[in-house]
């Protein structure tokens, strides 16, 4: 039978918090897209991207989060953005996982701010 001495609760216990901690951080991902009860461009806007970018879509300048109201991006571009991000060094995450009817409903609110 195993017996655990203090170092090994010690060691045991650690692991335990740092397993936890990895779940925790895996559940947090913003690019989970099962929420049927987000279905306008507003609230996928305010779900998503608001969190950086502001409900207003001002961003934030002093943290080098440019605004995404009245951009001159395309939607396409925007889409991709959402989509991809891959290549840019930026740090915007992206939404892979994003269909693109929400992408679409995304940037069609983005454009009538």
């Amino acid at each position: 039978m195993f017996k655990l001495n203090s170092r090994n609760k010690s060691l045991v216990f650690y692991t335990l918090a740092f397993c936890l901690l990895l779940v925790t951080i895996s559940s947090c991902s913003r690019d989970i897209h099962y929420h049927a009860d987000l279905v306008t461009g507003e609230q996928l806007f305010n779900y998503h991207c608001a969190g950086c970018h502001k409900n207003t879509g001002k961003g934030k300048f002093l943290k080098g989060i440019p605004a995404n109201r009245n951009t001159v991006l395309s939607s396409q571009q925007i889409i991709h953005k959402i989509n991809a991000n891959d290549g840019e060094k930026v740090k915007m995450p992206s939404f892979p996982k994003m269909s693109q009817a929400e992408a679409v409903a995304i940037v069609s609110y983005l454009k009538q701010m």
